[in-house]
């Protein structure tokens, strides 16, 4: 994992095959934000943003910060809904940091990705 995975990242969400009308289908949007800040999942997403989202020469590198906006933008023109956008914005940029530092050895980080590639928002 490197650059390279956070580029394919950036590749895919471009083009369409992350976040698609299917990943949102049915979503009551709402509800969906109150299970995401519940504890039991918050905590574990605090803790791998503290581990790979901080560091400030991570987070100031171009390509998260396209991945970040484009997934905003995808979600936003998908759902008309932006806090909903700013939540997926920013597991692309968590997911991004730890693709960036070679870590994906996190298995929330894995799980986060792992839906999203499988057309699912986190939880669902």
């Amino acid at each position: 994992m490197s650059r390279t995975d956070v580029e394919k990242l950036l590749s895919d969400l471009n083009k369409g095959q992350i976040l698609t009308q299917q990943t949102f289908e049915g979503l009551e949007v709402e509800r969906y934000l109150d299970e995401r800040d519940a504890s039991e999942f918050a905590d574990e997403w605090m803790q791998s943003f503290e581990r790979w989202a901080q560091a400030t020469a991570v987070a100031e590198e171009e390509v998260l910060r396209a991945s970040r906006e484009q997934a905003f933008k995808q979600t936003l023109a998908l759902t008309g809904e932006p806090e909903l956008a700013g939540y997926v914005s920013d597991d692309m940029g968590l997911i991004g940091a730890a693709l960036f530092q070679d870590v994906l050895n996190d298995s929330f980080v894995n799980q986060l990705l792992e839906s999203y590639r499988q057309g699912r928002l986190p939880l669902r």
